[in-house]
């Protein structure tokens, strides 16, 4: 089972589609990786009330002066999404990208993923 559900509910029917028909072998791990990847969607997509003060306060951390020049130049609204500033969010309220998908997908889940990519078990 799919744990966490992929929000969009195409990508959903979709992930559950290729499941149905994989050969046993392989689904518990394609379902461990749909699901660590669904977790991390959701991760990336937190809704976290991003300010332009949080924006002016993420500047002043980057030691570059090309790259704080270029982000300043982008803009609040554009450098939003951006995959540096979303982690200096998460990082600022606390929220780790690794608890957070554990709480997703379940700790017996997570743990079981982790091992099976640790342990080289994967069979594509």
């Amino acid at each position: 089972m799919i744990k966490p559900k992929h929000p969009l509910r195409n990508y959903h029917i979709q992930q559950e589609f290729f499941l149905k028909y994989l050969e046993e072998e392989h689904r518990e791990y394609h379902t461990l990786h749909i699901s660590y990847g669904n977790a991390v969607y959701l991760y990336y997509q937190l809704q976290l009330n991003i300010s332009v003060h949080d924006y002016e306060e993420w500047l002043t951390e980057i030691t570059d002066e090309n790259t704080r020049n270029a982000m300043q130049s982008a803009g609040f609204s554009k450098c939003r999404e951006t995959s540096s500033f979303v982690r200096f969010i998460h990082r600022k309220r606390k929220i780790a990208e690794d608890d957070y998908i554990r709480e997703k997908m379940g700790n017996e889940e997570y743990t079981r993923y982790k091992m099976l990519c640790q342990n080289d078990q994967v069979a594509l």
